[in-house]
């Protein structure tokens, strides 16, 4: 009795993040079925103007505050564990449970507020008036074919180490400053790039996280597009311009790499382009693997010396960090998708495949 006269009488107003949440989640629902409102009010407006402040007042800092934020609500989940220990001691378990009930609650609704609702923008196929369909066979062997004609030619003009492998032209620090001339010319072509982000980040943890597998991170609560600056130079630069598109409000994951692979083509640099194309290049022939396996091992023996020593390099590079922990992330990932509209999970990465291919037929691939 005392914990409940406890919780009316001091949190009289907290309540209200306990009824907030589900309302927050309900417009979601609603939103998806009203996605010119999301488009209008919130996706293109509101959440845009509050991020593009958000990301250049967190880009004068120049590391990640968001993950200082993640870890320090580690630290505070481990210290919450041992009050609650205490508390099945000695009492005022109801009080605790009903402050990390509102916390939770809180921390839900300003996330979904400040940029979770871009989970149920209408498909970026829509925005970008893309015309997707069914595919066949041929169509993505076609694709496929295209692709690796292009990273083969860009290839050639890339840097490379000792080893002969890609690597990019200049430090991370200059490359995460080059990102946004990917999107430079993209801005006259639709309001979503119409804008100006705070620059990516380099992850403080890059080491450890290597572990879970994690290439990059976008924290909205700070609007931190944040990178894994020990991953191999193939992909980093994709990287960066994969969480760039997420600080643009493009929240799936599918859209976020196609889009990685657009930015990257109207980038003036060729190692941008280069990582683009690969990237694009591996989701495409996975899935011709998946569909043609015969068409896919044909195919393989086009690639050239050092776009397969590239690629070589890079697998070589994971397997040493396969294992539990990468796996468990991966779960975790995999639910966190789920519970945002993503229904097909960690899957839903190879989506980008169709959105690739309305561009290749229609033309509009370089």
């Amino acid at each position: 009795m005392r914990d409940v006269l406890f919780v009316g009488k001091k949190f009289p107003w907290s309540g209200l993040w306990l009824v907030g949440a589900p309302l927050v989640h309900g417009l979601g629902h609603w939103f998806e079925a009203h996605p010119e409102a999301l488009e209008k009010f919130y996706a293109l407006s509101l959440q845009k103007t509050l991020m593009q402040g958000l990301s250049r007042a967190t880009g004068l800092v120049p590391f990640s505050l968001g993950e200082v934020l993640f870890y320090g609500h580690g630290a505070a989940a481990l210290v919450l564990s041992v009050f609650l220990m205490k508390s099945l001691l000695k009492g005022g378990t109801l009080r605790l449970l009903y402050r990390t009930a509102v916390y939770l609650a809180m921390v839900y609704v300003v996330f979904m507020l400040v940029w979770g609702l871009n989970y149920s923008r209408q498909p970026l196929a829509v925005s970008l008036d893309l015309k997707v369909r069914p595919y066949g066979p041929g169509e993505l062997y076609a694709l496929s074919e295209h692709l690796l004609h292009q990273a083969n030619t860009l290839r050639l003009d890339q840097l490379t180490d000792r080893e002969g492998v890609m690597r990019t032209a200049s430090t991370r620090q200059e490359l995460f400053k080059r990102t946004a001339l990917g999107y430079e010319p993209l801005k006259s072509s639709h309001p979503i790039f119409d804008g100006d982000w705070g620059p990516p980040k380099p992850l403080l943890s890059s080491g450890p996280m290597l572990y879970t597998g994690i290439t990059g991170i976008f924290m909205p609560f700070t609007g931190e597009a944040n990178v894994n600056v020990r991953v191999p130079d193939l992909l980093l630069p994709a990287t960066a311009l994969h969480e760039k598109a997420h600080q643009m409000g493009i929240a799936r994951e599918d859209e976020a790499n196609y889009m990685a692979y657009v930015a990257a083509m109207n980038h003036p640099d060729s190692d941008f382009q280069y990582s683009g194309t690969v990237l694009a290049l591996i989701h495409v022939t996975n899935a011709l693997y998946r569909e043609n396996p015969a068409a896919y091992h044909g195919l393989r023996e086009d690639y050239s010396e050092g776009l397969s020593r590239d690629l070589a390099a890079y697998r070589a590079f994971w397997k040493s960090y396969e294992g539990e922990v990468n796996e468990g992330a991966d779960r975790i990932n995999d639910a966190y998708l789920k519970s945002n509209r993503q229904e097909e999970g960690v899957k839903s990465y190879g989506r980008m495949v169709d959105l690739l291919l309305a561009d290749f037929l229609a033309g509009d691939l370089p």
